[in-house]
């Protein structure tokens, strides 16, 4: 069984080289016999592309349209494209995954799973976001509402992706469009609270958070989730902004 990591980039020279590093570092299991590492580099102009090859990773070097974040569902899709894995684990370029991640997903990855994400612990340098990231990760330890895997760092069967169709590249948010897919075919996605992962945000701000929750509000009006859904989201998850995000895209 063949492994290919697929990680989309943006000017990611700070970050790059530690996150790679750490997934080559990474327990493998045994059924896993070649791991492919693939860097998918969108319009960077930084030296992501020259430090990814010298750690001995795949560049593939693609623009695509719209900012960043709304070309992560394409960027992913042309790295599958592109590559061969069974397996497909994607992972965000400012993770640092730790030595027993990959091993502690694998397994539940089951025939009825679409898809698998691991717990992740975000770090940005500044004592009061990290205590807002911590009360965060607690509250989402409570799910009223369900699960929901988070994308940075995820497992999944490329021929799961084949037989739902593939990605939805105009959704706004790859990781929740793709698991209303997968729900819709019949599978459950799942998110493994062993596995965890760290996310490096070091130039995170308060004006940031702000414009996240608002754009997350909007994709979520865009992926037809309902009102009341998100205002609870909203309310349970002490993201204020995602209702006004989701409100303003409702009347726009």
């Amino acid at each position: 069984m063949k492994l290919t990591v697929i990680i989309p980039a943006h000017n990611e020279e700070d970050s790059i080289g530690d996150c790679l590093k750490s997934l080559m570092e990474m327990e493998v299991p045994r059924e896993i016999e070649e791991v492919e590492y693939v860097v998918v580099a969108d319009r960077c102009s930084d030296r992501t592309e020259i430090i990814a090859r010298e750690l001995g990773a795949r560049v593939i070097v693609k623009s695509f349209r719209g900012n960043y974040v709304s070309a992560i569902a394409e960027t992913v899709a042309y790295g599958l494209e592109n590559t061969s894995g069974d397996l497909v684990l994607k992972c965000d370029a400012d993770i640092r995954a730790t030595r027993d991640a990959l091993i502690k997903l694998m397994p539940h990855l089951a025939e009825d799973v679409g898809r698998v994400s691991s717990e992740v612990k975000t770090r940005t340098g500044k004592l009061w976001l990290d205590f807002l990231m911590w009360l965060r990760d607690l509250n989402y330890r409570i799910v009223p509402l369900g699960e929901a895997p988070r994308g940075a760092f995820t497992l999944f069967r490329r021929k799961v992706v084949a037989e739902i169709g593939g990605f939805d590249k105009e959704k706004p948010t790859w990781d929740t469009a793709f698991d209303l897919r997968l729900r819709a075919a019949g599978y459950k996605v799942k998110k493994v609270k062993d596995a965890v992962v760290l996310e490096f945000r070091r130039n995170m701000t308060a004006r940031q958070i702000i414009r996240h929750q608002i754009e997350a509000g909007k994709a979520r009006k865009r992926l037809g989730i309902g009102f009341l859904r998100t205002l609870l989201h909203s309310v349970l998850r002490g993201r204020p902004f995602v209702i006004y995000g989701y409100l303003s895209e409702s009347f726009k």
